[in-house]
């Protein structure tokens, strides 16, 4: 039953982060901050776009173009209407979206929201299959058999996910955050279902 978990739990964060891979390396393709051979996003560590081996490296003196989806021209309709507001000088229009991060990356912060909150209901689901502490009140219930720290790890991991799903404003979450948020998940997941094992075996 645990390893099962742990392999749904590792699939989920292995897919996030190399959806976030894709999403980031083409965002910095697009970015015209980006432009030269030379620069950073280019030497630095990944994600980023690269030949392979012995072949012509990718020409960074110039932005590359994004062609659409036909959802997100459809999204962008239902959004924008047939006559936006704001018509910018090249014909185009634009629109409000989420905040980008201090790296200036607007896919960072959402695939690793979405991340965090898969990976809590992965964890959720889990919990719920032996009656663990997946929630404050049922942490409350398990409040004589686990320790202040460990209720205290509980509660952040619950907090994150009431915060990303439930409000408007948070601190923005990183790829980095969406993967400690999934070790201590793993490591919480077991701890919580050795305590229900060796409290059967008590009775």
């Amino acid at each position: 039953m645990l390893n099962a978990f742990f392999k749904d739990l590792g699939q989920s964060i292995l897919s996030s982060c190399l959806v976030y891979d894709y999403a980031r390396s083409a965002e910095k393709m697009l970015c015209w901050d980006n432009l030269g051979n030379n620069h950073p996003a280019w030497n630095e560590d990944g994600p980023y776009l690269s030949s392979g081996v012995n072949i012509e490296q990718i020409n960074h003196e110039h932005p590359y173009c994004l062609r659409i989806s036909k959802e997100s021209a459809m999204a962008a309709h239902l959004v924008l209407g047939d006559q936006p507001e704001v018509e910018e000088a090249n014909g185009g229009a634009k629109a409000d979206l989420y905040p980008s991060n201090k790296q200036g990356s607007r896919v960072e912060p959402i695939i690793a929201k979405l991340a965090i909150i898969d990976i809590f209901e992965l964890y959720k689901q889990f919990l719920i299959s032996f009656d663990g502490p997946f929630n404050h009140k049922k942490a409350k219930e398990w409040a004589n058999i686990i320790s202040k720290d460990l209720q205290e790890r509980i509660k952040s991991v619950v907090d994150r996910r009431n915060e990303l799903t439930h409000d408007k404003n948070y601190n923005l979450p990183t790829m980095k955050e969406a993967v400690e948020y999934f070790y201590l998940c793993k490591q919480l997941a077991e701890i919580l279902y050795n305590i229900h094992i060796e409290n059967i075996k008590k009775k």
